[in-house]
């Protein structure tokens, strides 16, 4: 059963990822491209770099996906929760030009087993943010904090993805992971269930 914890940055969605791999005895995957080519945090930072100072969005899309593919493709006979699938490359990179790309994603490898979408506010977030590091660089980019689930909300929609969203706003982190926590107990009571 693959799982993905989904989340703009600051959402809480690591925290939450890595609480849950604990809960649940599931393997924990962040970056799966680092795993595809097994590379160090370092050079996989490197060729991301690379890439992303491209600032060529079918460049972007594409390299992203394949990490998601991958991860899809390995992980399919495994209990896992993934640290982002592919909602966050679709928010930043999706459009009229990379559609097929996203489209190819889904319908050759598939969607995780479960969504979680956690939700919250730029502020919320750029609080989140300072208090795990005052100095990460991420608070001077105005630009992750643009706040727009309705896209992201829409592709879940489109492509028919099982999802369930959280609204992180008020909770604190425990109450967030508790939250998380009965929406996979209830999934995996669901699906033993139904014999999956």
């Amino acid at each position: 059963m693959i799982i993905s914890i989904e989340g703009m940055d600051g959402s809480g969605k690591t925290t939450v990822a890595r609480r849950i791999e604990k809960e649940f005895s599931f393997m924990y995957v962040k970056d799966p491209l680092k795993y595809l080519f097994e590379l160090s945090e370092e050079q996989l930072s490197k060729i991301s770099r690379k890439v992303f100072d491209s600032k060529n969005n079918k460049l972007i899309a594409l390299y992203l996906a394949l990490g998601d593919c991958y991860a899809l493709s390995e992980y399919q006979n495994m209990n896992v929760i993934m640290d982002r699938h592919v909602l966050l490359n679709y928010f930043w990179n999706g459009n009229m030009d990379t559609e097929s790309i996203f489209k190819m994603q889904v319908d050759y490898f598939g969607k995780p087993d479960l969504t979680i979408l956690l939700l919250a506010s730029p502020q919320t977030r750029r609080k989140r943010i300072s208090r795990r590091n005052p100095n990460d660089p991420d608070l001077k980019k105005q630009e992750i904090f643009k706040e727009n689930y309705s896209k992201i909300i829409d592709f879940l929609e489109k492509y028919g993805y099982n999802y369930v969203l959280v609204d992180t706003e008020q909770l604190s982190i425990e109450d967030m992971v508790l939250q998380c926590k009965r929406i996979i107990a209830g999934f995996m009571r669901e699906r033993i269930k139904n014999g999956n």
